[in-house]
């Protein structure tokens, strides 16, 4: 809440008088103090003040008293000692104001003397127009000026001024008719309404400093600030500590030398920029903001660093981060491609993620399987809480599990004598993604089943059981289901995880994907070569939709690379240049191409009957359709054009597992 402010006033008797009557109208936003004004010493007297004004001297000196505002006359202003020129609202004599004092003045003659201050210019002519008065105007620059202007008026044969406080008591000492200029009380109610907005603007703008200050001066970053010609005028405790600096000796010194790399031009820049440099032996990150007040630079802060501290905070962060929780970075938006297959995976996954229940993700190296993990943690409730991801084939069983799980102290050889928090526990209220699942052992495999079941595990050597609240995410690349041997899943397990299954489709099943994700990749690389080659070729885009990618994603990530390195932009726009390039970046794949291409040729023998034969060419087409379907029977089925119970005799009949 604001408080009241603390408005002086300063003038002559008759003007004070008036003051103190709209007053009566502030006092629940203001307190009041009043001084006569003292030609004689230049100085002031106290009078009064407004009822319960906080005054803290006695004596009501004026250089102890705090001034918040002090309204005053304009050149009275410029004799009085100890005037702060911010706080000063002069009195300002509107239209209506001086259109009342110069009909006062026609009642008594047909021609006044107008006395003003030189600061406000005013247009007699307009108001000699107006009122059918002659008008003469006489400025005054300092007190003196009054006495000689009121001896003019009367040299002059004038017998009636027109002014202020002052020169109404002037102008009555030389036997002059004085017309008052401030009897209307608008003047005061204006210059009232100006102060309170002053006191207001300057009250923010003093708390602005004082936070700008406590910021600055608690920052750990060190921070200087330089006037706009670049001659320091502040340094933080933290400048001096960090960077050893005597702010003392700094105080008006040129930036340039304290840092001798920061060319001047810098400081001309209308942008933040920043500049490593040596300091005392030690590199340092300096940051250069400049200030602005409008469109005009007024200065420039600095903001510096030590690169060996940013190096250890940098580690600091990602320790925390490693004890809070991995944090997922990808939504469904970096998941790109809009073939049939890649969008319809995305839609049941944005559904999933509405879901608490199990997912369980299959697809080929390089498909994607951690993305949508992530995509579908972003887009859960559980977003804000952590992302925690493990591939299950990089440990040990006995390793896997205390990772898992988590350990009590002591519970084997080598272990820390605090215990250990596993990834399980970690993951707490967020989502446990399990990248080859099916790599975990039996015995591990049993245990991740009842923390499906049952929300609750208990850690390796110890005995308590720890209730938790997670989501898994599971993920392999090896095709679960119930007629294949190869399975490394346990059945209740499976059906535990596959409560909600995301099959994700190969990138030879998302050809059309193939040129975007493409530029995506190169683009990371090497934006302004993607720019350049962007729309591919026909004979490029031939080349990659005719690959096989074996690698999916990850393969044609390589491929971005190999021509990110080679790719010569000044050949860009020749397509047999292109093709060639292309081809010998692509030489893995082209090689499963060939291999592929003899694969494809079903075995024929001459010396067979054409019913041995149509049975080889049978059991070759079967074998490729499980390849590249990757053993999905829908799938096969869908390619070959039979139906299930077909294919499932027909797999039998040429021992196809």
């Amino acid at each position: 809440m604001n408080r009241k402010a603390n408005i002086t006033v300063i003038g002559y008797p008759k003007i004070l008088s008036s003051c103190q009557e709209v007053a009566e109208e502030y006092l629940n936003s203001a307190n009041f103090l009043y001084y006569q004004y003292l030609p004689e010493s230049k100085g002031v007297k106290y009078i009064s003040s407004s009822p319960d004004h906080p005054l803290q001297v006695a004596a009501k000196t004026f250089s102890q008293v705090n001034h918040d505002i002090i309204i005053v006359g304009t050149v009275t202003a410029k004799v009085i000692a100890g005037l702060d020129k911010n706080k000063i609202i002069p009195f300002r004599a509107g239209h209506k104001a001086l259109v009342k004092a110069f009909l006062k003045a026609k009642k008594i003659t047909d021609k006044a003397v107008f006395i003003s201050a030189i600061e406000e210019k005013h247009d007699a002519r307009f108001y000699e127009k107006l009122i059918d008065l002659k008008i003469d105007i006489y400025y005054a620059n300092n007190l003196d000026d009054y006495k000689m202007l009121c001896l003019k008026a009367r040299r002059e044969g004038h017998s009636v001024v027109v002014g202020g406080s002052y020169t109404f008591q002037i102008a009555r000492e030389f036997g002059l008719k004085p017309v008052f200029l401030f009897s209307d009380h608008d003047i005061f109610h204006d210059a009232y309404t100006r102060a309170m907005e002053t006191h207001r603007y300057n009250q923010s703008l003093e708390e602005k400093v004082s936070q700008l200050e406590i910021i600055s001066q608690e920052s750990q970053d060190s921070v200087i600030f330089i006037n706009k010609s670049n001659h320091i005028t502040f340094t933080n405790k933290a400048a001096e500590q960090k960077l050893h600096l005597n702010a003392d000796r700094l105080a008006d010194q040129h930036i340039s030398e304290l840092f001798d790399f920061i060319q001047t031009d810098m400081f001309k820049k209308n942008h933040n920029s920043e500049i490593i440099g040596t300091l005392n032996g030690e590199q340092i990150l300096v940051t250069i903001h400049p200030v602005f007040v409008g469109q005009r630079t007024v200065g420039t802060v600095l903001m510096a660093k030590k690169i060996q501290e940013i190096a250890a905070m940098d580690s600091r962060i990602r320790q925390k981060m490693r004890h809070k929780g991995f944090m997922a970075k990808y939504t469904f938006q970096d998941i790109l491609g809009d073939s049939p297959l890649i969008t319809q995976c995305k839609k049941h996954a944005e559904l999933y993620a509405v879901s608490e229940a199990p997912v369980l993700i299959y697809g080929a190296t390089g498909t994607g399987k951690e993305f949508f993990a992530q995509a579908i943690h972003n887009s859960s409730t559980r977003k804000l809480f952590p992302f925690v991801a493990i591939n299950c084939a990089t440990l040990p069983s006995d390793l896997m599990e205390s990772e898992l799980f988590g350990y009590v102290k002591g519970a084997f050889t080598g272990a820390s004598s605090l215990g250990k928090r596993g990834l399980i526990d970690q993951a707490h209220l967020g989502t446990l993604f399990l990248d080859e699942v099916d790599s975990l052992s039996t015995s591990l495999q049993a245990k991740l089943l009842r923390l499906l079941q049952e929300k609750e595990f208990i850690r390796v050597g110890g005995n308590e059981v720890i209730p938790v609240d997670i989501r898994i995410i599971a993920a392999c690349n090896r095709k679960q289901d119930e007629s294949s041997e190869e399975n490394l899943l346990r059945q209740d397990l499976f059906y535990r995880l596959s409560v909600l299954y995301l099959q994700l489709p190969t990138l030879r099943q998302r050809k059309p994907d193939i040129p975007l994700l493409f530029d995506h990749f190169l683009k990371a690389y090497d934006s302004k070569l993607a720019e350049m080659l962007f729309p591919l070729p026909m004979k490029v885009i031939d080349l990659l939709t005719h690959l096989s990618f074996t690698g999916n994603l990850r393969e044609l990530q390589s491929i971005a690379a190999r021509i990110a390195c080679l790719c010569s932009k000044k050949m860009v726009n020749d397509d047999d240049y292109l093709a060639v390039l292309f081809q010998s970046c692509c030489h893995t794949s082209m090689d499963m191409i060939e291999d592929q291409s003899v694969a494809c040729k079903p075995f024929f023998d001459c010396t067979s009957s054409l019913s041995s034969s149509m049975k080889a060419a049978e059991k070759s087409i079967l074998q490729l359709s499980k390849e590249s379907c990757a053993g999905s029977i829908k799938c096969m089925s869908d390619q070959l054009g039979i139906g299930r119970t077909t294919l499932w005799r027909k797999l039998k009949e040429h021992s196809i597992n």
